[in-house]
């Protein structure tokens, strides 16, 4: 090529196209990730307290390797107690960590992993206030833009309730996430 400005435009469009592929695969570089989320929290009869609620909560995570990650989530809930209709009971969802596993990492990024929880409930009548659960979790993260996704997530756990029968425990969130 002769002509200085032809090289400089090829080149220019080379480094263009390196930088929209490099921005695909972003998220997977990044060893951070905050997130917040609200969805549908299902209690069991069992627990004397109303079994349909909204939860809101963050979320934050920690990248072991490319298909490894920690992550915890803190979340409230208010539900009524059935017999006492004038109580709201406030439930604190702690998750202190879940271990997953990511099948893909890049613009779709669906998952499966194993956790646990912990419920403290105040305000309520019930013998126990606090419950503790293993259980499993599984989602999908979608690309939205550049460091941020969609996650779409459900987590069951069976809650063992130390002064009472135990209690099955679903939920099912959206979340807006960030890669730090």
């Amino acid at each position: 090529m002769r002509n200085p400005w032809a090289k400089r435009l090829l080149l220019g469009a080379l480094v263009a196209a390196g930088v929209g592929l490099s921005t695909e695969a972003q998220a997977q570089y990044k060893n951070g990730q905050i997130g917040f989320e609200a969805g549908y929290f299902f209690l069991g009869e069992e627990g004397l307290l109303d079994q349909h609620a909204f939860l809101v909560a963050l979320r934050g995570a920690y990248k072991a390797s490319d298909h490894w990650w920690f992550t915890a989530r803190a979340g409230v809930s208010f539900r009524g107690e059935p017999q006492l209709s004038e109580k709201t009971v406030v439930l604190f969802h702690l998750t202190p960590i879940d271990a997953r596993y990511y099948f893909s990492t890049d613009r779709l990024r669906p998952f499966v992993g194993v956790t646990n929880s912990f419920q403290f409930l105040f305000n309520n009548s019930t013998d126990s206030s606090v419950w503790w659960g293993p259980g499993v979790v599984a989602g999908l993260e979608i690309f939205l833009r550049r460091d941020m996704f969609l996650g779409i997530q459900a987590d069951t756990s069976w809650m063992f309730v130390f002064e009472g029968p135990d209690v099955p425990m679903v939920t099912t969130t959206a979340q807006i996430l960030f890669f730090l």
